[in-house]
């Protein structure tokens, strides 16, 4: 018969100050408030013992409690009066922290882990589609109306197709290579236009503007989405989290090879299936979201979440910020 461990104990001066301060410090509570209160974990109990008055109560014995977010914990521990022998820190086994309680006694606390969590968002008529994976799952797919909205979403990373980086004169570096990466597809790489026409008041002005610095005139198409691209390149340099990504170039990394237009049925089972094999569990439909940009927004939650990994690949090649790539 294999033993189990039943409990810890914890010797302590003041059955009532240590209740206390492990309820305010670390948020647990005694179940037995009584003579010997217990609170439990996991698996093992802890009980807190009364012993007569000692310099030190209990030596040598060292607690875990396990996290959901280390730096809140950290903070509350330090408010109730907890003294701090690790500060919050990474390792081989995740983010731990340790400090010593009122009877010195070592608690430590470590940070669950969860799978990285990322979002995709895209264009999808006159909103956003917007995807979140954690790990392999979707876990939130839905429309929003503003890209502020899409912004509330729990995230370390938000992939968005649209420019980040806007040029203030000449031709983007990043739209360049991913038009040739893309090959085939190259034609739906977005040319960004530059600032001075985007900032026009009027169709009309960026047009004059557009032809005078440039030599060009500027598509009534381009000067509609003048607004969303100010807006998001306004969000991305202050929210760090937020980078573009272009589907097709995501595509094209995931299928190491040109792909059929998704404009055509052959095209979007095409891109479903490499995101399954992929490993993401696609949801069959979203409310309100129509099945192209579900599946871009998800092929940019698949290059975020290669981003938070430090796998993504800028374009172009050796780009080292953030911002002025599209990453892949």
């Amino acid at each position: 018969m294999t033993a189990r461990l039943m409990f810890v104990a914890l010797r302590v001066r003041d059955l009532d100050a240590a209740a206390a301060f492990y309820r305010d410090a670390f948020g647990v509570s005694l179940e037995d408030p009584s003579e010997a209160g217990v609170f439990s974990g996991d698996s093992t109990n802890v009980r807190l013992e009364v012993v007569p008055e000692v310099e030190h109560a209990t030596q040598n014995v060292e607690i875990g409690l396990l996290v959901d977010n280390l730096d809140k914990s950290h903070h509350r521990a330090v408010a109730a009066g907890a003294v701090v022998l690790r500060e919050p820190s990474g390792g081989s086994s995740g983010r731990t922290s340790a400090y010593r309680d009122l009877d010195g006694n070592i608690v430590m606390l470590a940070e669950r882990s969860r799978p990285v969590r990322v979002a995709g968002v895209d264009m999808a008529g006159g909103g956003w589609a917007v995807v979140v994976l954690e790990g392999d799952r979707v876990v939130d797919a839905f429309r929003c109306e503003t890209f502020a909205d899409a912004l509330l979403v729990d995230a370390e990373f938000i992939g968005v197709d649209i420019p980040i980086g806007i040029p203030v004169e000449g031709t983007r570096p990043a739209d360049v290579a991913t038009r040739s990466f893309v090959g085939p597809r190259s034609s739906s790489v977005f040319t960004t236009p530059i600032r001075p026409v985007l900032e026009a008041p009027t169709y009309a002005e960026a047009r004059r503007i557009a032809t005078a610095l440039t030599g060009k005139s500027l598509s009534a198409q381009a000067y509609a989405l003048a607004k969303r691209i100010l807006e998001v390149d306004e969000y991305a340099h202050r929210d760090e989290r937020v980078i573009e990504v272009h589907p097709e170039a995501s595509f094209r990394e995931l299928a190491t090879r040109p792909l059929e237009s998704k404009h055509r049925i052959q095209g979007l089972a095409e891109r479903r299936a490499l995101l399954q094999e992929a490993g993401i569990e696609l949801p069959a439909s979203v409310p309100r979201v129509a099945e192209p940009d579900l599946l871009d927004a998800t092929a940019v939650a698949w290059t975020a979440r290669r981003y938070a990994r430090g796998e993504a690949v800028p374009l172009p090649d050796g780009h080292k910020e953030r911002i002025g790539a599209v990453w892949r």
